[in-house]
């Protein structure tokens, strides 16, 4: 039997992953068969550029006639994207369904005016009477949180919309009632952990929809009937949160249910429901793009001359006799490389041990990092994107509080900031245009798969043209705060490990739970403070797949390179965009006027 060569095992295993992910791809753009996904750009009558994703079941050449619509209306901090999975099962069911990023969010264009969404609905519509196949006097309208303020308006003054569902949203006062005539059948969603809206204000207004007091309102219990056009019904779901309702299958069955009884003439075009599949298709997605993400980090780092191959055949004390193993040596020569790495970059703190290292940690970052938010905050209120100056704000905290206790372990072993920042810096001198170029080129990479795995089906990650030009900005701003969080944690805090075993689990393990620990410590005490924990509901689900993310990429780079520049410069550019895309573009009152 002819033995692999490791070189091959490293292709065959590339490949394999490329094709589960090229197959995942493929895959979740098809599912269902039965819809055709589009974009497109619209103008609103204030002349912004609104984008909208078209969900429309395919029904062959034939132009069928008077199909009902539906207009779906993202939350704040979200966009489209977040609504695709209603979108799709809707259009699976028989309707044209249109879901919109309001202005100020994901790749529309304008600054987020609470009171100008109006407009961007009002340009749905008015694309939709185009439509030669949209019955235009049959519509729906479906509000995620923040969407639910513009869709509370339009129903309530156009007979032309049939139902209303409220998802993590508010029902307005007097919103008028349903009748045959002009039927409205309203859908409140929430759920039990909901941060943002309380469900005994929502028992109010469906009580005087149902003519009812609001403690006899039961939750999911229709009042009303669909022929008389007069349903109305609280859906309550006690497993999810404000974030979660954009996501949760239960959810987005009940709405296609309730749209199929407000327009019973629908002929379904597909039954099947796809949710569970789509998740479990995700999951297989981003198993093989993670995978041929970490495989070429591990090729072109090799490529471009860290662990090459001479360096390997240098150690050759290591083959006392025939009988090693090629693996071995192999092995044996990485670890020798990378702990010379780790000899010539490391800083040495003394005794400290690893134990009392890790409660000072948390003990500086939470103290002074609280104290970091403030110094840095003010300096972000006025860009153009403040819920950008919050979160940078939150991570520069962390990195503030580290930077001190970074400056007191270099004090008491007479080693400068300055020295210590450096060196990185100093000590790879020849290689750092290798490092950026190479760090460029994975982010790179790594946004391709995040795109066309999230970012196009869960969370768009694509930011508009007006957001485009502060990205750069906002990646020097990411690259300092995660180029001294990586400082410490491989050059002060990983040279403490003395028991090398499973040393990079460890590694990835530490650098996610100090950032997951601070950030929750944060957001609640923000909570308690604040009577609502709104921010931390929402912001916790986002960030702790991003800080796995940024752990497993500072790790392996610092594996692969003995360096943290290129980790860094990495995490900065994926994290900048993905951010920036969800940040609305707002001036500083109007996030105020949001809450």
């Amino acid at each position: 039997m002819i033995p692999i060569k490791s070189n091959e095992k490293n292709a065959i295993v590339l490949v394999s992953l490329l094709l589960l992910f090229i197959t995942g791809t493929l895959l979740i753009s098809l599912v269902p068969r039965s819809v055709r996904f589009t974009n497109k750009k619209l103008e609103t009558l204030d002349g912004e550029t609104i984008s909208v994703n078209i969900a429309e079941p395919i029904r062959g050449l034939k132009i069928p006639q008077n199909t009902p619509a539906v207009i779906i209306g993202h939350g704040y901090m979200a966009n489209k994207e977040f609504m695709k999975g209603y979108a799709l099962e809707i259009a699976a069911a028989g309707f044209v369904v249109v879901t919109l990023d309001f202005r100020g969010h994901g790749q529309s264009t304008g600054s987020l005016d609470r009171n100008r969404l109006l407009f961007d609905v009002l340009a749905v519509k008015t694309y939709l009477a185009s439509r030669l196949d949209v019955d235009i006097h049959n519509l729906a309208y479906i509000g995620y949180s923040m969407g639910g303020f513009p869709g509370n308006l339009i129903v309530n003054s156009d007979p032309d919309f049939k139902a209303f569902i409220g998802v993590g949203t508010s029902l307005q006062y007097g919103l008028r009632q349903g009748n045959s005539s002009h039927p409205l059948n309203v859908l409140m969603i929430h759920a039990k952990y909901d941060e943002a809206f309380n469900l005994e204000v929502l028992r109010n207004v469906v009580g005087l929809r149902a003519g009812k007091l609001s403690p006899l309102i039961d939750v999911n219990q229709l009042y009303g009937n669909f022929q008389e056009g007069n349903a109305t019904m609280i859906y309550l779901d006690d497993n999810s949160n404000h974030l979660s309702v954009a996501w949760d299958t239960d959810f987005i069955r009940a709405s296609r249910n309730w749209l199929i009884n407000t327009f019973p003439t629908v002929l379904t075009a597909d039954e099947d429901f796809y949710g569970h599949l789509r998740l479990l298709i995700l999951i297989l997605q981003v198993i093989g793009g993670f995978g041929v993400f970490f495989s070429l980090m591990y090729m072109l780092s090799r490529a471009f001359g860290f662990h090459p191959s001479t360096q390997i055949e240098d150690i050759e004390g290591k083959k006392n006799d025939n009988n090693t193993k090629e693996e071995e040596i192999k092995d044996y020569a990485e670890t020798s490389i990378h702990m010379e790495f780790e000899s010539r970059l490391q800083i040495d703190i003394g005794d400290t041990t690893s134990l009392r290292l890790f409660f000072l940690t948390l003990l500086y970052t939470l103290i002074f990092g609280i104290i970091g938010i403030f110094l840095i905050v003010w300096a972000f209120l006025f860009i153009p994107q403040p819920i950008i100056g919050f979160v940078f704000g939150l991570l520069f905290g962390a990195s503030f509080g580290i930077l001190l206790l970074i400056y007191r372990l270099g004090k008491k072993r007479e080693i400068s900031l300055k020295a210590i920042l450096k060196k990185p810096f100093t000590d790879s001198k020849k290689d750092l245009a290798k490092y950026v170029v190479l760090g460029i080129i994975l982010a790179g990479f790594l946004y391709l798969i995040l795109y066309l795995s999230f970012g196009r089906n869960y969370i768009g990650i694509v930011p508009s043209i007006i957001k485009a030009p502060w990205i750069p900005l906002y990646s020097v701003i990411a690259f300092l705060i995660f180029f001294v969080y990586g400082l410490y944690i491989f050059l002060i805090v990983k040279p403490k490990l003395v028991n090398r075993r499973l040393a990079t689990l460890k590694i990835i393990i530490i650098h996610f739970g100090i950032l997951f620990i601070y950030v929750n410590a944060i957001l609640l005490a923000m909570g308690l403070l604040t009577g609502s924990f709104f921010f931390w509901g929402v912001m916790i689900p986002v960030s702790t797949p991003l800080l796995i993310i940024s752990a497993c990429v500072d790790t392996i780079s610092f594996k692969r390179t003995g360096n943290i520049i290129m980790g860094a410069l990495i995490n900065a550019i994926y994290f900048t965009v993905i951010v920036t895309t969800i940040a609305p573009f707002q001036g500083l009152f109007t996030l105020f006027s949001v809450f």
